[in-house]
């Protein structure tokens, strides 16, 4: 061999090595793409058949074409592949609910049970994702809603697929669900009979606390407004429910009972117990049995004034006032703080402690909240300590001044009852003539023996 052609030849080689490479790319991406696209189909031919359907559907659901966006679905199912694309069934669920519209019949009842086979199918493809591993209790959710509007006489069905969907959801689940499950359970509440009625109702009352919790959280953590509107609505649609059937003379029974067969469940206690104590039916003997056996377990805020409720109500006033300074002093700053120290305050006037009353409501009022419950609470312990400054002159009446300034105060706060007490101790004021008897005029400045200031007015 020459020395050029040697030379040649081992020029070449760098050049042949480059083109193989380049040749390997090309066959690796072009298998790669094949196997990306197998989705679509197992030949190129077929992938091109099923990604043109799809397109076109697309661009009618678009427009907003609706009427053609479903045959042009249709079209896309038989010649995809099942599990091409989720979207292909939340897509034909839509464009069925639309064709639903306007059909009669027969076509009514094959597109109803054709919506129902869409879930079906959406469910066993795509239960589980990546990104959504409990995908089929959602989608079961969305079923369930669909089959109380096509099928309605499957209440008992429905309502079971909404509590599964609920359950395995928690905070997730959706506000539609939520509301269905509810409504659901209150018109299988209103077909049942006897024994099978009182189960649906004590599930509803102590369920309707869990439904709440589902609510607020959403609406606490929701960004989406019309996400965020879609709980509100659902939380006062189970509000509205939860009012019919939660009477105290259902209530207490449903519970009673409920509680006897399960003794040992703590949680459906606490349920009960503030849901009697929400609905203010306090006067019974369970409920005071299931407050006490709920505080001993684990004292709250909560349980320590489900107590103080029991005992205000059989007019025990200071073992009431015991249990709800203990439910002020668990409490600290919780959002019920205010309510527990004006009860303690109320409960302090019937027993003519005036100072610690006041001093509840002053604590309410820290922080210059103007409070029209703490304003007229200030009003009752002045009255109840006016006679202390009885001494024989126009001082215990002075304290009547005083006490009708905080009610006008407290009416202006908009607090209920407070424009009445005003009246009821502006008669309490003392006369002209009295008033000309120890020298004091009308509209001059009086100093009362607690050391405030009112202005002299005569009755």
């Amino acid at each position: 061999m020459r020395g050029s052609d040697k030379e040649n030849m081992i020029n070449t080689k760098p050049i042949v090595m480059k083109r193989i490479t380049v040749l390997l790319l090309i066959l690796i991406t072009s298998a790669s793409s094949f196997a990306q696209d197998e989705k679509y189909g197992a030949t190129e031919e077929e992938q091109l058949i099923c990604k043109e359907a799809l397109s076109v559907y697309k661009s009618f659901k678009t427009q907003k074409n609706y009427k053609d966006a479903y045959p042009a679905w249709q079209e896309a199912c038989e010649v995809c592949p099942p599990k091409v694309s989720e979207m292909l069934y939340s897509d034909g669920a839509r464009f069925i609910k639309e064709e639903l519209k306007k059909a009669k019949g027969d076509r009514e009842a094959v597109l109803a049970d054709s919506l129902m086979a869409i879930y079906d199918k959406r469910i066993e493809l795509y239960g589980s994702t990546s990104k959504k591993p409990n995908n089929s209790c959602t989608i079961l959710g969305y079923k369930a809603g669909d089959m109380y509007r096509y099928f309605p006489d499957q209440i008992a069905e429905v309502n079971a697929m909404f509590k599964q969907s609920m359950d395995c959801l928690g905070n997730e689940t959706a506000a539609s669900t939520i509301s269905g499950y509810y409504l659901t359970s209150y018109k299988l509440l209103n077909e049942s009979e006897a024994e099978a009625a009182d189960e649906i109702r004590a599930s509803m009352l102590t369920e309707y606390l869990q439904l709440q919790e589902i609510a607020d959280y959403n609406i606490a953590n929701e960004t989406k407004e019309s996400v965020r509107d879609g709980y509100m609505k659902a939380k006062a649609n189970i509000d509205e429910i939860f009012v019919v059937i939660a009477e105290c003379e259902s209530m207490v029974p449903t519970f009673e009972k409920k509680v006897k067969a399960n003794p040992e469940d703590m949680d459906l206690k606490i349920k009960a117990l503030k849901l009697m104590e929400g609905k203010d039916c306090t006067e019974s003997e369970f409920y005071l049995n299931t407050a006490e056996a709920v505080h001993t377990a684990n004292p709250t805020h909560e349980s320590a004034y489900a107590l103080a409720m029991g005992y205000l109500k059989k007019s025990e006033y200071s073992t009431a006032l015991k249990y709800v300074e203990q439910a002020v002093e668990l409490c600290g700053d919780c959002p019920d703080a205010d309510k527990y120290m004006l009860r303690a305050g109320q409960i302090a006037i019937i027993l003519k402690q005036s100072s610690k009353a006041r001093s509840y409501a002053n604590k309410v009022m820290q922080g210059g909240k103007n409070n029209g419950e703490a304003l007229m609470l200030i009003g009752d312990a002045i009255v109840v300590s006016a006679p202390q400054c009885a001494d024989g002159g126009i001082g215990e009446r002075a304290m009547y001044w005083l006490a009708v300034d905080y009610y006008n105060r407290a009416k202006s706060a908009g607090a209920d009852g407070a424009g009445k007490k005003a009246s009821t101790y502006a008669g309490q004021f003392p006369s002209t003539e009295d008033l000309f008897k120890y020298g004091i005029g009308v509209g001059t400045s009086f100093t009362t023996c607690t050391g405030e200031s009112t202005t002299v007015r005569a009755r």
